[in-house]
């Protein structure tokens, strides 16, 4: 299923992020900013696809509400966000600033077995099921796997290959540039 997204979807430079404008839209001047039919503005990518997966049930990226399946999804995007990405970004940062041995990395070590762990023998976290949890944990993996950071996690650096070759995957890129 392909989803249409409205004409209005915009790119926003880095210039204009500290606009008053932007910041209308997040807070913080950051992207990505999502604007809901009935004119309600929100931020957040973790948000923003498990409210797409909510808008279009058809798609298949959410389980039934209630269901143990949707609790999983749940707990891997929070995972993703909490677990993988920040510890992910405080290690590329000491990896900017020379720090050789960083704490970020033994942190970001950790989730990382975990979720190789639970890849074990899948294709998706939820099994053959590709859901919002997979497009969150991919999204953050893919940024440890461009700079050859998953190199001891073969099934990360698969998981990644396998969710970035999705056709949604690479139309999301050519909005991206």
């Amino acid at each position: 299923m392909r989803l249409a997204f409205p004409s209005s979807q915009r790119k926003v430079a880095s210039k204009e992020r500290r606009s008053a404008e932007h910041r209308a839209r997040h807070p913080l001047g950051r992207v990505p900013a999502f604007e809901l039919d009935d004119g309600t503005i929100m931020f957040e990518s973790a948000a923003i696809c498990l409210q797409l997966g909510d808008l279009y049930p058809e798609s298949g990226l959410l389980p039934p509400p209630g269901s143990s399946a949707r609790a999983l999804v749940y707990q891997w995007v929070l995972f993703g966000m909490t677990e993988l990405e920040a510890p992910l970004y405080r290690w590329l940062g000491d990896i900017c600033n020379g720090t050789a041995d960083s704490p970020a990395s033994g942190r970001f070590g950790e989730a990382a077995e975990a979720i190789a762990g639970a890849l074990d023998g899948q294709q998706w976290l939820l099994g053959d099921v590709f859901t919002v949890a997979d497009i969150i944990c991919v999204g953050v993996l893919g940024s440890a796997a461009s700079r050859d950071l998953l190199e001891p996690w073969p099934v990360l650096r698969d998981y990644v290959e396998r969710g970035e070759a999705r056709p949604a995957h690479t139309a999301a890129l050519t909005f991206a540039d």
